[in-house]
């Protein structure tokens, strides 16, 4: 089971939450406007947020849940269970019934079967759709259970802007990106250029692309091994120069050399760690552009270094769609396949911090810095 979307994304330790200012906050803590989605929310022994989780509201044509909604719904009991969640909240936001519908209370009763070994569904939420006005009401709190929220079984309300919440402005402030309206958006953040040359998308009148596809040309040659140690500290320091430099345009040639660095396993396992320092929100830019412009291989290992990135920053969402364009590629590699199958399980980000650790140690091995970790770490 993989989650469509994960956030780990944590507010401070504070009273109940209001419901109004909870359900306005999820778009700010998934990245996006969620559509027919369930959404799962875990809160710590603080009433932190621990963790948002959503997927897809998967109905049969009665509105009865799938099989694999119902999959969803215990593998989602099964990750919370380890996750130390004091509580459990579910929001359904779907557009297709009244939002107090009986099926949705169905739903909402086989969730808290799922979520028993945490104590059940605390309380659980519908709404239509995340926009600003749009109501609320109560579908699902057990009397006495609710801890983290304030609400009754009569409860109901109405959201504000979600796009301008606290939660929302914070995320700007740490991120810079905005509340996306779709998640497919950040799918599209990641489509090829094909506006841009590339080395195997050259252009009649560019003079630097190789003008032949990397993935055949170097078929069958064997990974860089241990003997390269100085090939692979010069392609380090060219993608650390390119990261810093990640506000200019790239050169196909450029282009080029940063493709066959980040294909180098020595090279990317250090790269990695830029993940977690002051050059995080340029190595981002970095990854995304050459995901963008490169193909196979190339486009796999940059969308898998932009996943990382994600995923121990806490981005789940974003985690996500970067790994499906890596394992789009029939050849994505170990550490995407690594990373999907955590991500599929919950793994929360702190057990990715081990990744950071060898990324160090290969760039010393290299002869190269990377700059001090300044990430703190999410969840």
């Amino acid at each position: 089971m993989k989650l469509a979307s994960m956030q780990i994304l944590d507010s401070g330790p504070q009273g109940p939450h209001d419901p109004s200012t909870l359900l306005t906050s999820i778009p700010a803590r998934l990245g996006f406007l969620p559509e027919r989605s369930i959404i799962v929310i875990a809160f710590a022994a603080d009433r932190t947020v621990n963790a948002t989780m959503r997927h897809d509201l998967v109905l049969e044509a009665d509105g009865s849940p799938t099989r694999e909604l119902v999959a969803v719904l215990a593998g989602l009991g099964e990750i919370t269970s380890t996750y130390g969640v004091e509580e459990i909240v579910v929001v359904i936001a779907d557009d297709r019934y009244p939002v107090d519908d009986h099926r949705y209370r169905r739903i909402l009763a086989m969730s808290d079967r799922y979520f028993g070994e945490v104590g059940g569904v605390a309380a659980g939420f519908g709404l239509a759709a995340f926009d600003a006005g749009a109501r609320w009401t109560t579908i699902w709190c057990p009397e006495d259970r609710a801890w983290s929220v304030v609400v009754s079984s009569e409860a109901a309300g109405c959201l504000a802007d979600p796009h301008t919440s606290p939660t929302a402005i914070a995320e700007a402030v740490r991120s810079g990106r905005r509340i996306l309206t779709r998640r497919s958006e950040m799918r599209s953040m990641l489509e090829p250029l094909d506006s841009e040359c590339g080395p195997s998308r050259p252009r009649p009148d560019c003079h630097h692309c190789r003008g032949h596809d990397l993935d055949e040309t170097d078929r069958g040659r064997p990974d860089p091994g241990p003997e390269d140690i100085e090939e692979s500290a010069r392609a380090l320091d060219l993608v650390i120069g390119a990261v810093l430099g990640a506000d200019r345009p790239l050169d196909c040639a450029e282009l080029d050399r940063l493709e066959r660095a980040i294909l180098r396993p020595d090279v990317r396992d250090a790269a990695l760690a830029l993940s977690v320092t002051e050059l995080r929100g340029a190595a981002e830019r970095l990854w995304r552009e050459l995901t963008r412009r490169l193909s196979g291989r190339g486009r796999a290992a940059a969308a898998t270094l932009l996943a990382h990135l994600h995923y121990i920053g806490g981005d789940g969402a974003y985690a996500g769609v970067a790994l499906d364009v890596a394992l789009g590629n029939p050849e994505p590699g170990t550490l995407a396949r690594l990373l999907d199958t955590a991500l599929r399980a919950g793994v929360r980000p702190a057990r990715l911090w081990g990744t950071i650790d060898k990324s160090y140690d290969a760039a010393k091995r290299l002869g190269v810095v990377i700059p001090a970790v300044t990430l703190r770490t999410a969840g």
